[in-house]
């Protein structure tokens, strides 16, 4: 566990020690004439040894890492402490860094992906584990959500930003072991997140517009569906934004949709809080906090000195490439 762990902070992927199983054995009925000897019945608990536990082998050790996820780190001299102090700790890998996990649970979950996949004719790509649970562990790009329930698709869990999976040779409650599919371990680079798939991760307010009735064009006269197609479209764009390009992303859309409220087509609060929402969902907010209120301000101040229509479509696919030169008032690049 300790050389795995460490093999996976080399790779720059922060990792965080979880309680493991603790198995015991069922008592066994003495033998008689000429019984042959039985395999033992096991049974696992948490090394947490609380008999309640909800997430048995797959918490944090709070003893190592009191703030949970947020503690896990790359630091070499840290993760060999850890697991020499523990060394049958299960290992969590935090998402949301250098890929999101998209959990399948059980049956019913795999059930849930294969529909899914038949219906949109998606193809499986990137790493792969198969959890000791039975259930999988598809390791996606980050898309800078956190974690999330992928709308309509029952035992599907998306881990993203603030989270992390369990991973490999790490072992469940049963004792079986979670195992990377041949051909498909962290030297595959992460596989890409099919848009049909994005759509269900997003919260309704943010989703984007997909059809030609939601998002009207520029020359179909109907500024407030105009207006309102451009809010949910610049809003998914900020919430799904990747690390480093956040707050681009978010100077832009600010500045965008206080063009239009300017002209009073949208409600200046409801475009207020509707940003914050949407940095806050990225991770944003939480991370660069100072940083990112001054990107709303800018943002709002150069939207509301020129009243109109975006300078830029708001169309997924634009006419045009963004300028490479920061425009008047843009913050500088997102760290990290």
């Amino acid at each position: 566990m300790r050389d795995a762990a460490v093999g996976y902070a080399s790779r720059g992927i922060p990792v965080l020690p979880l309680h493991h199983p603790l198995p015991h054995h069922s008592d066994l009925q003495p033998l008689t004439g000429d019984q042959q000897l039985p395999s033992p019945v096991v049974r696992t608990s948490c090394s947490c040894r609380d008999p309640g536990c909800g997430q048995p082998a797959k918490h944090p050790l709070g003893s190592l890492v009191p703030h949970g996820v947020k503690d896990a780190t790359t630091n070499r001299a840290r993760v060999l402490a850890w697991w020499t102090r523990h060394p049958q700790a299960n290992i969590g890998l935090a998402t949301g860094h250098l890929f999101d996990v998209l959990d399948v649970d059980g049956p019913t979950g795999a059930q849930a992906i294969r529909t899914l996949a038949a219906a949109h004719g998606l193809a499986s790509s990137g790493p792969l584990v198969r959890t000791g649970g039975g259930g999988w562990h598809f390791y996606l790009a980050p898309t800078g959500l956190g974690n999330v329930h992928p709308a309509g698709l029952e035992q599907v869990d998306w881990r993203g930003r603030g989270g992390y999976v369990v991973a490999p040779p790490s072992r469940h409650a049963s004792g079986h072991p979670y195992q990377w599919l041949a051909g498909r371990t962290l030297d595959t680079p992460p596989g890409t997140v099919p848009s049909v798939l994005l759509e269900r991760l997003q919260p309704q307010q943010l989703r984007r517009p997909t059809g030609p009735d939601q998002l009207p064009t520029a020359a179909d006269g109907s500024g407030d569906r105009y207006a309102r197609a451009a809010l949910a479209e610049e809003l998914a764009r900020v919430a799904a934004a990747p690390v480093g390009e956040r707050n681009r992303q978010l100077w832009e859309s600010t500045r965008n949709l206080y063009n239009l409220g300017a002209t009073g087509a949208l409600d200046q609060r409801e475009v207020d809080q509707g940003l914050v929402a949407a940095a806050e969902r990225c991770g944003l907010l939480d991370e660069e906090p100072r940083q990112t209120r001054r990107t709303l301000a800018s943002g709002r101040q150069v939207g509301l000195a020129h009243p109109g229509r975006p300078a830029y479509p708001t169309s997924p696919e634009p006419t045009h490439a963004p300028p490479s030169l920061r425009t008047v008032g843009e913050p500088a690049k997102e760290r990290g």
